[in-house]
């Protein structure tokens, strides 16, 4: 008898992110509108007409000069001279997409997302607040709307106001300052859970442009307290008042686009910059590497997470998640490590963008 081939999850392998397969291949790409198009493989080739489509659930590509129509999986086989068994193989293995069984039933069944604990001790920002801060008017957007106007910017300045509607970026006056950014954290449920500032440096000229330049970040519950804006719940004193500090940045976001392929980062700020880039992604902060644990994650419960640590992070983000397989369908991406310079240790996705659109 011959060795029997391995049955591979076609439908998961034809719905991996398009541009990062491509990148791991070595093919360049450029930005069309909000795609991306690259030398067709189908015909000779020197005016890029091949568009690479990359919605969750409808990733192919399209050439317009031979009007080729294929997969992602066709792509990977044309470029690299591969068999299907051989594109499905390289792709299992680079993207973390398991084999299986013999006889088993190819798509890979959803788990029931399970409903959050309901805590009864934690004390909550009223969105009122939050609302009264919204606005483009903080320093990270100033840096953002700036980088728009940039001839390589892959956003607008309208790209950077929706942004600040979606995730209800805002601005707060501190320490003789009136523009930090307000990253509020809002749950699942609606709830806000507290709200980070960060300020950042605008100054187009500095090497820290776009970078935290108070080397700090507050948590703004506890001070709202302090300062009257935020009463104590009955019969607590503001030294008794916790806040849940288990909520990712962007989480609100997840019932509201629930097909969508999740892209986790740490920062929001990350997740700003990946939301303006990549917009067929929901991106999603976890904050701090703390917070790569069941419970802060559990939102993300059955979700296709494409994951981007910052280059230093890659080995402790790929050990922790790969404990958490069962909680959703992690691929850690070494996107910052292929992309950084050689002399920077610390690169993310914002230093990519940064990099790409203003040369630093």
């Amino acid at each position: 008898m011959g060795e029997q081939k391995e049955l591979f999850d076609l439908n998961r392998l034809n719905d991996l992110n398009l541009i990062e397969v491509i990148s791991r291949l070595g093919v360049r790409t450029w930005r069309a509108g909000i795609n991306h198009k690259m030398l067709c493989p189908w015909h000779p080739d020197h005016d890029p007409s091949l568009v690479l489509y990359n919605k969750p659930g409808d990733r192919h590509c399209h050439c317009y000069a031979c009007n080729e129509h294929h997969s992602l999986i066709d792509l990977v086989m044309e470029l690299e001279g591969w068999s299907l068994q051989e594109a499905c193989s390289w792709l299992s293995k680079e993207f973390g997409v398991g084999t299986l069984p013999r006889n088993a039933y190819v798509p890979r069944p959803k788990r029931l997302p399970v409903k959050a604990e309901e805590p009864t001790d934690y004390t909550y920002i009223p969105m009122t607040l939050v609302d009264q801060m919204v606005s483009v008017e903080n320093s990270l957007c100033r840096c953002l709307m700036h980088m728009a106007h940039s001839q390589h910017a892959p956003w607008t300045p309208q790209a950077v106001e929706w942004a600040v509607e979606e995730y209800r970026i805002g601005s707060y006056a501190l320490s003789g300052d009136d523009d930090w950014t307000v990253f509020p954290l809002i749950d699942v449920q609606g709830r806000v859970c507290n709200v980070k500032i960060q300020h950042y440096d605008t100054d187009p000229l500095s090497q820290r442009f776009g970078h935290d330049n108070r080397n700090n970040d507050y948590m703004l519950g506890c001070m709202l307290i302090r300062q009257g804006e935020l009463k104590p719940a009955d019969g607590l004193k503001p030294e008794q008042v916790k806040f849940r500090s288990t909520c990712l940045f962007g989480e609100h976001l997840l019932l509201q686009y629930p097909n969508t392929t999740v892209a986790l980062v740490e920062s929001p700020k990350n997740a700003l910059f990946g939301h303006l880039a990549f917009p067929e992604m929901l991106w999603i902060a976890v904050g701090n590497k703390h917070n790569l644990n069941r419970t802060a994650l559990r939102p993300l419960q059955a979700r296709d997470v494409m994951v981007f640590p910052d280059r230093d992070a890659i080995p402790m983000w790929t050990e922790r998640l790969s404990a958490l397989a069962d909680l959703a369908n992690f691929s850690v991406s070494d996107f910052c490590l292929r992309h950084a310079p050689a002399d920077q240790p610390k690169f993310d996705i914002a230093d990519f963008l940064q990099m790409e659109i203003m040369g630093k």
